[in-house]
């Protein structure tokens, strides 16, 4: 059959497992993450834009709805006859109050019976503020971010090339090994 060795390494010929690591990985694992990092911040942060964009035309269409509902209430209440609306608009037409009224305060709408909807219709809540930058965005999406990706791209090298074997499999004066 086949020999079996008895023979076990000695503790002095065993190699803990972290010296068989190569010393390029720190580096090649560090240019993936800054690489990745100038490639996908830029990204990141239009995709938060767009949704800030959306957010806020969302809230001028809600506004421009209810401008709507409210008219289209207004004007079923005068296609109905509705006495005291065809009143308040024969006087804000005419500039005249009907006999035996008396004017306590003059609301002057620059916008008309128009402006009168809109007094119905609730303001449009404050939009969110604009997201700050951080340090991190503005270095990979800065001035220097042609330079921050260079460097990416020289760790992912130096993990890649710049490091040998272990060497511990090498003997000394052995060429080519």
């Amino acid at each position: 059959m086949g020999e079996v060795s008895g023979a076990t390494p000695s503790r002095s010929d065993r190699v803990p497992p972290i010296a068989r690591l190569s010393p390029g990985w720190p580096f090649l694992l560090a240019g993936l993450i800054v690489v990745g990092a100038v490639m996908l911040v830029p990204a990141w942060r239009d995709v938060q834009n767009v949704r800030l964009e959306r957010d806020r035309l969302q809230t001028v269409v809600d506004y421009e709805a209810r401008r709507v509902e409210a008219t289209e209430v207004m004007l079923a209440a005068l296609e109905s006859g509705d006495p005291e609306l065809e009143r308040r608009l024969i006087a804000w037409q005419l500039n005249l109050l009907p006999a035996g009224d008396v004017a306590l305060a003059r609301e002057v709408h620059a916008g008309g019976v128009l402006g009168w909807i809109d007094d119905t219709v609730e303001p449009v809540a404050a939009s969110p503020p604009e997201p700050t930058v951080s340090r991190l965005e503005w270095i990979v999406s800065g001035p220097a971010r042609l330079w921050v990706l260079a460097f990416g791209v020289l760790l992912v090298f130096v993990g890649l090339v710049g490091f040998g074997g272990s060497g511990g499999d090498a003997k000394p004066g052995a060429i080519g090994v």
